[in-house]
Formats: C-alpha cells, structure tokens, sequence
C-alpha cells in the first residue's frame, strides 16, 4: 500500500509538469509541420489510445526454476550470473531467420531448450538479422504489451553450421510476480507523442520515422521490486544514416532523457 501511494504522488507530480506543456500554443498538426521539415514516416501514425498500467515485478533470479528436476537438462547447460542466464545449446536448434516468428514460436515450446519459453513473444522491431549473423529476441507480456526492457528478455544468437542455421547461444531474463499498481488508464496516441518529440526538437530534419512500438519500461526499482510503465520507441533513421531511438512515457506524454533507473530503498 505505502509504494502504490508513493507511486501515484509520482504520477500527479508528472501530469501537473506535463499539463504545463500540452496546454502551450504548440498544437498545430504535427504532420504538417513534419512534412514541412522534410521528416518522412514510413508507416501511418495512430491517433488511438490504448490502455496501460503502472506496473511492479520482481527480478527472477532463476535459483526456483534450474533446482526444478523437469529443468535439469538446460541447467546443466547453462550458467546464471547477476539474474542473467546463459545457455550453450547442447543439441541441434534449428533457426529459420526467412521464418523468424516460427521458428521462435517452436523453439519456445520446446521444454527441453528453454525455461518457461511459452511466456515470450518474438519481438521484430528489436531484433537484428543480416547475412551472417541474427539476434532474435522475445519478452514477456502483460495483457497483450511486451516488455521492452532487458529485465524481461530471450536473446538467441543464431550462426551458421553445416550450412544449416542455428542458435548458437541464448541469454535469458525473467520477470516475476507481476502485478498493476494502480487501475488502467488511457495511454498518449503516437501522433501526441510525436507532437511531444518534435516540440522537444528531437526529430531532426529531413530524417524518416521508421517505426514506433509500445512496451512496458523499467522506470524505478524500490526496494526488490521494478516499477515499469508503458512507453512509446520511436526509431528514427536521420539523414547522415544513423538510426537513434527515443522514449516517451505513454503515461504522461514525458520524453525519457535518463536511461539511469532511480532507486528507492524506503519510500
């Protein structure tokens, strides 16, 4: 109760800061004023709002899931250092990077690859695949959102062998105890946010917003337990070719400057 208290403090301080922002004369449409500066999107923009919570979970330090007799093939396999695992496939896994989803669906499924594999979904927009070498990467969920975070994430490092690919090796982190703060709430739509980024002169011209996606961001760690909330990533391609990624807080339409997670021992 005292940390859902001094978590909705929080969120009235952030909604009073941010009306000071939203109430300005800055509201002419932003597509416009995109197109104007040469700045490109390459899919359509939103202007819906979904729905999202303040959210606590606990690190899995995995020490329940490797002493588990079904989990002694992969724990022998594997080593867990400071809540990461990491795991050397022993036997022949089979990656398809044409067929990434898939393949990333089979493998989760497969109890004798991986840990509680059925609570990650491959996330396309984060993972990284070319000619000779893939990063596949998957996250749990809660209620249809991923966490965009490296507290909750399957990593596969896929490689070629005998013409064939393969992971080669996976790291994994786990969340746990998952569980909303406070009621669900109405989330900023992607065209805000933007309006948000460009007042905030962090679009530069003539750049092309290739993607944006909604996942859940650790934002505060109190005492052992992380506090997440839902967060817009705007991928931005900019004109010298260079890719950035910025954050806006779905909650209260704030661009995320710090990547520097505060901590509180006792609220």
């Amino acid at each position: 109760m005292g940390l859902n208290i001094f978590l909705f403090s929080i969120y009235w301080s952030n909604q009073h800061e941010q009306n000071l922002v939203t109430n300005s004369n800055q509201r002419e449409d932003i597509m416009r004023r995109l197109e104007n500066d040469g700045i490109t999107i390459k899919d359509e923009i939103s202007e819906a709002h979904q729905e999202g919570y303040y959210l606590s979970a606990e690190q899995d330090d995995f020490d329940s899931l490797v002493s588990d007799a079904a989990n002694q093939t992969i724990a022998q396999n594997s080593n867990v250092s400071d809540k990461v695992l990491t795991n050397y496939p022993t036997s022949e896994a089979t990656f398809d990077l044409k067929k990434a989803t898939n393949s990333f669906d089979r493998l989760m499924k497969d109890k004798a690859f991986v840990m509680n594999g059925e609570e990650y979904t491959y996330l396309p927009d984060i993972s990284k695949k070319d000619d000779e070498l893939g990063k596949i990467v998957g996250a749990q969920s809660y209620e249809g959102i991923p966490f965009i975070d490296e507290t909750s994430r399957i990593t596969l490092d896929i490689g070629e062998s005998n013409d064939q690919e393969q992971v080669v090796k996976y790291t994994q982190t786990r969340v746990k105890e998952i569980e909303p703060l406070r009621e669900k709430m109405a989330l900023y739509s992607q065209k805000e946010i933007l309006n948000t980024l460009y007042i905030n002169n962090n679009i530069p011209n003539k750049s092309t917003i290739t993607n944006i996606y909604l996942g859940y961001f650790k934002t505060l760690e109190v005492r052992e337990k992380n506090v997440y909330v839902p967060v817009w990533f705007v991928k931005i391609k900019t004109s010298d070719k260079t890719t950035q990624i910025e954050k806006v807080n779905a909650l209260n339409n704030q661009v995320i400057t710090n990547n520097l997670v505060p901590k509180v021992e006792n609220p």
